[in-house]
């Protein structure tokens, strides 16, 4: 359905909050509030962020996960993230802009958060111990937008899951496109096995890849400021 590994991260049972309701509470007046939505969004964005990370500046895969936790703590400390507005592109461009940034005037960036009072660091996620293989095969901007695009469709995915609980219209898309293209049944296969007609197979994967796709959509409308840039997001990850 989507060329994109689904499997990054894990899985999740609820769908996280949207992102531009994330980057709202960033403002939010009250500290607690603020360092929650901070937080949050910094474990949703951590992998992408490490691809970046590895992938522009060369690093191992434990300098990468260093200068990971480094910008976030610029972002905690900081009051970048306020400053992003829906219309003016995505909040996607948007963190790369920063890591673009950042990676100019690291040294300067975490020298003045120390000045003012010491950096807090940023503790990532239980699977970041493991060792990522090397992305450097992509530009930086591509591993990116290839992981965070990656988080977006499993989180669609894991609604749409929660939406239909072990129904058989759930099972028949976990048979045949949650799967490996070399493992992937035919719709006969899957038929057989969950004692259908082949066109029931047909029509449970056009209802949920539909459900799935609206989902992601929904997504994307959380991190723009209007449908048109929900189309020119979508057409620049999925390519039509």
């Amino acid at each position: 359905m989507f060329d994109v590994d689904t499997s990054l991260g894990g899985r999740s049972r609820e769908f996280p909050e949207t992102t531009w309701g994330l980057v709202c509470r960033v403002s939010h007046p009250k500290p607690e509030e603020r360092l929650a939505g901070l937080e949050t969004l910094c474990r949703r964005y951590w992998k992408p962020v490490y691809y970046f990370c590895r992938g522009a500046w060369a690093k191992t895969n434990e300098e990468a996960k260093d200068l990971t936790q480094d910008f976030f703590s610029w972002l905690l400390e900081g009051e970048v993230l306020s400053r992003y507005a829906p219309g003016r592109g995505s909040f996607r461009a948007y963190l790369k802009g920063l890591l673009r940034n950042f990676s100019g005037n690291q040294h300067q960036a975490m020298n003045r958060i120390k000045r003012g009072g010491g950096a807090r660091r940023f503790s990532l996620p239980e699977e970041a111990a493991a060792i990522v293989p090397d992305p450097r095969a992509r530009t930086p901007e591509e591993e990116f937008d290839r992981v965070w695009l990656a988080e977006v469709v499993r989180l669609a995915t894991e609604r749409a899951r929660a939406d239909l609980g072990e129904s058989i219209p759930w099972k028949v898309f976990e048979e045949y496109d949650l799967r490996d293209a070399p493992e992937r049944p035919t719709y006969e296969e899957v038929a057989r096995r969950l004692g259908l007609k082949e066109s029931d197979v047909r029509n449970h994967l056009y209802s949920i890849r539909g459900k799935v796709r609206e989902f992601i959509r929904e997504a994307l409308r959380e991190t723009v400021g209007s449908e048109e840039e929900v189309q020119e997001e979508w057409n620049v990850l999925f390519g039509s």
